[in-house]
């Protein structure tokens, strides 16, 4: 059980923008040229409103990056993901809202599980629950992995890995009690 190297941050550019460019009309036409509305707040800063490039968020999401730099007029803004609004069809993302953070500030995130292997329970008809993809974790924005690789190919049928086995980084740890099953093995059923 091993993360990734400490949460890496995707660095995009982004163009600010101005209080008369908030209304619906104003959305709708940086949407139409591929752009997103992003607001950055918090850290005793005033709020900032970004449109970044759309696409380049959406996949930086799938990837499963929480940590975000956004670079404009030579200055940057570092935030972590807090809410994203998705279209219709939750095919892309259309807003998203950051908390502005530093490497050394202590935050609540989610790390993402990534099952390693073939559990030996499978070959006796097991069947693999993955309960949880995502843990929710808190620690200091240095420490924070965007993913964790559990080996699982120990588990047989009718055992499990469960949140106090998984090895987080130092100065992390998941307000999940101890015996939460994270990723189970369920014995054969029936006959």
């Amino acid at each position: 059980m091993k993360g990734d190297e400490t949460m890496d941050k995707f660095v995009m550019e982004g163009q600010p923008r101005a209080a008369s460019d908030q209304g619906t009309r104003a959305v709708r036409k940086l949407r139409s040229g591929g752009q997103m509305p992003v607001n950055v707040y918090g850290g005793g800063k005033p709020n900032q409103t970004y449109s970044v490039k759309g696409s380049d968020f959406y996949s930086a999401l799938e990837q499963s990056h929480r940590l975000f730099e956004i670079n404009c007029d030579g200055k940057s803004e570092m935030g972590i993901v807090k809410e994203v609004q998705y279209d219709t069809f939750g095919d892309h993302a259309i807003h998203a809202d950051l908390a502005r953070v530093s490497m050394d500030d202590v935050v609540d995130a989610t790390m993402h599980i990534k099952p390693f292997g073939v559990p030996k329970g499978l070959s006796t008809g097991g069947t693999l629950d993955v309960a949880y993809h995502h843990i929710p974790v808190r620690g200091k924005v240095s420490s924070l992995v965007d993913s964790m690789v559990i080996n699982i190919e120990h588990l047989a049928s009718d055992e499990s890995i469960r949140a106090q086995e998984i090895e987080l980084p130092e100065g992390v740890e998941t307000p999940l009690p101890g015996g939460t099953p994270i990723i189970i093995v369920h014995g054969r059923r029936g006959g």
